[in-house]
This record gives C-alpha cells, sequence and structure tokens, in this order.
C-alpha cells in the first residue's frame, strides 16, 4: 500500500485503488467501488481487471432503489444521512484496520445487510464496520445489491429471478480476486448477514458458482419460517410483475412493488417479506432438494448461525392483534409476551434449530446462538436487529435508540466487545468456546 496525502492507494488486479484515510474512526476506507454492471431486469457481469486503471473510491456506495425504512428510523429514533441511490448499484466498500500492511493475511468479513429485501445498503450508516475492524484487526467488506421488484421477483418469461443473489455473488468473486492487495486472506472469508442479510448468506452456502469463495457463514436472525413463498401468494406477484418494463420509470417501478405488496397482504406472515430468493431458478437448486444441497455443503463451511431471544418485539407496534394485546388491562403484556415468544419460535428459533441439526447430519462444525441483550424491563430487549448496534457500535447514531433504553452507554460497549470478540474469533479461526453470558448471549456447539 502506498499513502498519498492521506489517499491510501491499494495495487490489487482490478487495478489500483484509491481509497480514504478515515482518522476520526482510526481505519481506512475503499468506498463505491463497482463491481459489476448489469442493465435492468438482466444478470451482472464482473468489471474487467485492468492494470493501467485507478479506482477512485472515496465516496459511499449508492442504494438500490426503495422505499422509506421506517423500521430503521424507528430503532434509531432519528433521520440518518441522506444515500444516493442508482439502480446500478453494485458496489462495495471495504474497511481496514489503520496500519495494515499488503502482507498481514488478516481475516475477512463480507457483510451481507439486511431489510426483507426490499431496504438497506452496505453503506448504511448504521452498518458502519470501523469498531469491529479496529477490535479485531478483521478486513470488512459491504456490499450493496439489487432489491425488490428489480432485484428478486424475476419471471420465467421475461426475465431471471435471484439477480440480487446473483449481485452477491459477483461481490464474493471480486473479494476473492482483490482482498489479497488490501492486506486480507483470500483463503479465509467470511459471510455474515442479519435478517434477509442472513437468509440471503444461508442460501449463498448452496448458490452455484460460489465453491471456494468463501469458508465460514454468520447467519444472524434469518426468517427461515418465512420461507418458501406459498404457490398461490407467487402467481399474484408475478401477475402483477407483468405491468412494469424495462423502459418503465423508477416510479412506476416503485407503484408496481407497492402494489405487488398488497395483494399478498391476505397471505398473513408469508406476506410480511414477499420478496426473496427463488428456489429452482438459478443459481438455487429446486425445493425438494434444498436439505440435501445444504447437508452437501456443510463439510467445507463453518457456521455461527442463531436468532434473539424476543425477535418479534419490536414489530409489536405494527401488528395490531399484538398492539391491542400489549394494551389490555391485567393480562395484556402477559398475552403480548407469549406471543412475541410463539412467533420468534415459529419464524426464527425453528429454523435455527433445524438448519443447525442439518448441518451437523451432513458433517459440518460450528455453533448456535441466542442473544437476549437490552435492560430487563425494555421492550425491544432481544428483539430483532438488537445486535446490530453492539457489532457496529456508533455512540452518535445509537444514543437516541429506544434499543438503549434503560441501559449506559459504557455498559453497552461492554457487552458490544463481547459480541464482537465472538464474532471476530469465529471469523479468525472458525472455532470458539461456548459461552453463556448472562443477559446476553448464549452460545453452543452444535450437535445432534
Amino acid at each position: 500500500m502506498k499513502e498519498t496525502n492521506l489517499n491510501p492507494i491499494w495495487k490489487c488486479p482490478i487495478g489500483a485503488i484509491k481509497g480514504w484515510n478515515d482518522e476520526k474512526k482510526g481505519v481506512l476506507r475503499a468506498t463505491g467501488i463497482k463491481y459489476a454492471t448489469a442493465p435492468r431486469f438482466e444478470a451482472p457481469t464482473a468489471v474487467l481487471a485492468k492494470s493501467d486503471r485507478i479506482v477512485e473510491a472515496t465516496e459511499w456506495s449508492p442504494a438500490s432503489p426503495q422505499p422509506k425504512d421506517e423500521f430503521t428510523e424507528y430503532l434509531i429514533n432519528q433521520d440518518y444521512r441522506e444515500m444516493k441511490v442508482d439502480e446500478h448499484c453494485q458496489y462495495l466498500s471495504v474497511t481496514i484496520p489503520s496500519n495494515t500492511d499488503a502482507t498481514d493475511n488478516l481475516p475477512v468479513m463480507v457483510w451481507i445487510h439486511g431489510g426483507s429485501y426490499v431496504t438497506g445498503a452496505g453503506d448504511y450508516p448504521i452498518y458502519d464496520p470501523a469498531v469491529l475492524v479496529r477490535e479485531q484487526r478483521v478486513i470488512v467488506v459491504t456490499v450493496t445489491y439489487r432489491l425488490g421488484l428489480l432485484g428478486y421477483l424475476g419471471s420465467k418469461e421475461s426475465t431471471p429471478a435471484n439477480l440480487g443473489l446473483l449481485d452477491q455473488i459477483e461481490a464474493l468473486k471480486w473479494v476473492k480476486q482483490n482482498i489479497a492487495g488490501f492486506g486480507g486472506n483470500p483463503e479465509n472469508i467470511t459471510v455474515f448477514g442479519e435478517s434477509a442479510g442472513g437468509d440471503a448468506a444461508a442460501h449463498l452456502m448452496i448458490s452455484e458458482g460460489t465453491e471456494g469463495l468463501f469458508n465460514k457463514v454468520i447467519i444472524q436472525s434469518a426468517p427461515f419460517g418465512l420461507m418458501p413463498a406459498p404457490k398461490e401468494m407467487k402467481a399474484l406477484m408475478l401477475e402483477e410483475n407483468k405491468k412494469v418494463s424495462v423502459d418503465d420509470s423508477l416510479e412506476k417501478v416503485a407503484k408496481v412493488q407497492a402494489s405487488i405488496q398488497e395483494v399478498v397482504k391476505p397471505f398473513g406472515l408469508k406476506s410480511s417479506m414477499p420478496f426473496g430468493v427463488q428456489y429452482g431458478e438459478f443459481p438455487l437448486p429446486n425445493e425438494e432438494d434444498l436439505d440435501h444441497e445444504w447437508e452437501k455443503a456443510a463439510a467445507n463451511i463453518g457456521i455461527l448461525v442463531g436468532n434473539n431471544k424476543r425477535e418479534l418485539a419490536p414489530f409489536v407496534p405494527y401488528i395490531p392483534v399484538l398492539d391491542q394485546l400489549t394494551n389490555t388491562p391485567i393480562f395484556g403484556k402477559y398475552l403480548s409476551e407469549v406471543s412475541i415468544k410463539y412467533l420468534t419460535r415459529k419464524i426464527y428459533k425453528s429454523g435455527v434449530e433445524n438448519f443447525a441439526r442439518r448441518h451437523h447430519l451432513g458433517g459440518g462444525s460450528g455453533y448456535k446462538y441466542e442473544i437476549s441483550g437490552g435492560a430487563p424491563r425494555n421492550q425491544l430487549a432481544g428483539g430483532h436487529a438488537s445486535e446490530i448496534p453492539y457489532l457496529f457500535e456508533n455512540e452518535e447514531l445509537w444514543e437516541g435508540s429506544p434499543i438503549l433504553d434503560g441501559i449506559t452507554w459504557g455498559k453497552f460497549h461492554r457487552q458490544g466487545q463481547v459480541l464482537r470478540q465472538i464474532w471476530g474469533v469465529f471469523a479468525k479461526t472458525g472455532q470458539i468456546k461456548p459461552v453463556h453470558v448472562d443477559g446476553l448471549i448464549k452460545v453452543k456447539k452444535i450437535s445432534s
């Protein structure tokens, strides 16, 4: 690595990458790197390597077009940096510890963001990996990919499905090819993701073309219980999808996507994440072959898979029945808590247990966890996404969040150090000690 006026330059097969020194956060960054290109509704093509190219990597990656992310704004209790939007959003960013040499061979972690496959971006401020990178001396790559109607639905007649997943695969190929230039180890790559990102990470294990691109996966709060979509629901979605074409404006695309989300509402829980991976469509196997393919992948990929103890807690205000239960005199909170526990198991925990069991049967090694962090009387304690501020610590961003109600920042920081160390050690070695930190996390080795 060379450094010129606070702008580090890394020599990689893709070209010379000019990044920036984030002195405030104590890390080096190469942001907004184009890893692939794709016209609308087409599979991505890798950006070609050019030895004489200088890649300017000093701007944040743009987000895929998406609706307003009310859930994230609710969790952080404030507006956040407005992000640029680009339909052609195949960009990634690399965060590197300061004083890293190209020969350091550091572990690499590739972050796949969540957001129900309709919101989010790799460079969302809530996913800033600077503290994780600095503390654990790992390199973190954050990936932005196509979402919603533009990224996942597809149709056999006209457009491929799983385009967002194909974007992620191209990003992983880019990392494999170029990360050594940043001081990363291309033979020690961990994919990690939360919610839809955790679901994507799990499916990357069985996607055609990913062999050898990574050797560990951390699956956080994947809503396995919502997949697959009922055939009748998918048929309705595909019918609505016919209303949009390759030449339509983004406004028209957004309207059709919104109408799809409306027509699937009668399908209840399954409708809460209508967009997502499509089985039997490249690069994924048929639905009936899933168990076999995950078992087959198990021996070559270590896993850390888990959920938060009260996943449904932050969704209570968005589910009228649960919201009414909470406000019912005398037994309201008890009934609400029973419902949260039941739905957490149905959507998340049962899937985690099945995934871990199948991985073990396939000869794979790994661990499962449950997170319960937060103040005891905080209604969001152990809720969906409550581990995000632990892993991606950012006091300025999270200080007003209801997730932190009832807990001091000092205690929150110390708990975050515990989680970041577990994630970091797993990324480095694939081996972690079973641990039980009361009021924070339980980790167990996977067994039958």
